[in-house]
């Protein structure tokens, strides 16, 4: 079972009954976002009857040599210093796509820490370079993310997107949450942003958002129970973000401030949809 609840003094223009949603698709910059932002939500959904899809845009495994920020990624995950690394990630993700009931696709956009920029050099030049919004803009890469998801809607004859709010500000997630934010409203598909997971833990939810609703959806505790397991079918990652930390504390302590005492997890709705 899955409940929603608006976290503010008025609903929502158009609020969402998460609980009749048929066909929803996700759409995940990196493999785990979804799991570690929304897993709860996507066992709800599946365990509901809905046939959930999960879209993650940045799994292409690159070709060429890494960069020097790549190569030092792949050490923090104890991943070969090689495209093959993906391969490892996209088991990672059919198995925890499993727990949640989901179904996964696997795009073949590069994540940023191997893209190039026109003039050949690469993207990212320093190990936090992918949250630098100085960053050169890539539009060609915008229009191909955009008609990527807007063919995925079209295939699923999607009813609901739910996608990334961008928190932490991330390049992949911030194209992500642009891309999916235009289709939802040129097809009219209502869509939910979620709370980018680990980067929101620790922060308080005011000024995040500026013009959304905040929307909790709570599940039952398979649900909660099936995300754990989910995330847990990500050790690389797990390792790269916590090593010898307890992170479901950590996501368990911060669900349950954000439901009030009660696991949920953080959406925002957008009065245009």
């Amino acid at each position: 079972m899955v409940t929603q609840q608006v976290l503010n003094k008025s609903p929502p223009l158009h609020r969402i009954p998460i609980e009749d949603v048929q066909r929803p698709l996700v759409v995940s910059p990196h493999l785990d976002d979804a799991a570690l932002s929304a897993g709860a939500t996507i066992a709800a959904l599946s365990t509901s009857g809905a046939r959930v899809e999960v879209a993650t845009l940045f799994a292409g495994a690159p070709t060429e040599a890494l960069s020097p920020v790549a190569v030092r990624f792949h050490d923090m995950c104890r991943h070969p210093r090689s495209g093959a690394a993906i391969a490892l990630r996209r088991h990672e993700d059919l198995t925890a796509m499993l727990y949640l009931g989901a179904e996964p696709v696997h795009e073949e956009f590069y994540d940023a820490v191997y893209r190039r920029k026109v003039d050949g050099a690469w993207l990212c030049s320093h190990d936090q370079a992918m949250f630098d919004q100085r960053l050169e803009p890539e539009p060609h890469l915008e229009y191909k993310l955009a008609k990527s998801i807007n063919t995925r809607c079209e295939a699923v004859q999607a009813d609901l997107l739910l996608t990334c709010a961008a928190i932490g500000n991330h390049r992949d997630h911030i194209l992500t949450k642009k891309a999916v934010s235009d289709v939802a409203q040129k097809q009219g598909i209502p869509a939910l942003l979620w709370e980018d997971l680990p980067y929101a833990l620790g922060f308080a939810t005011a000024g995040h958002m500026t013009g959304y609703r905040q929307v909790i959806v709570a599940a039952d505790e398979s649900a909660w129970e099936a995300k754990w397991r989910a995330i847990e079918a990500y050790p690389s990652q797990i390792w790269m973000l916590w090593r010898e930390e307890d992170w479901q504390s950590l996501l368990k302590n911060h669900a349950l401030g954000r439901g009030h005492g009660k696991l949920a997890e953080l959406f925002w709705q957008s009065a245009a949809w």
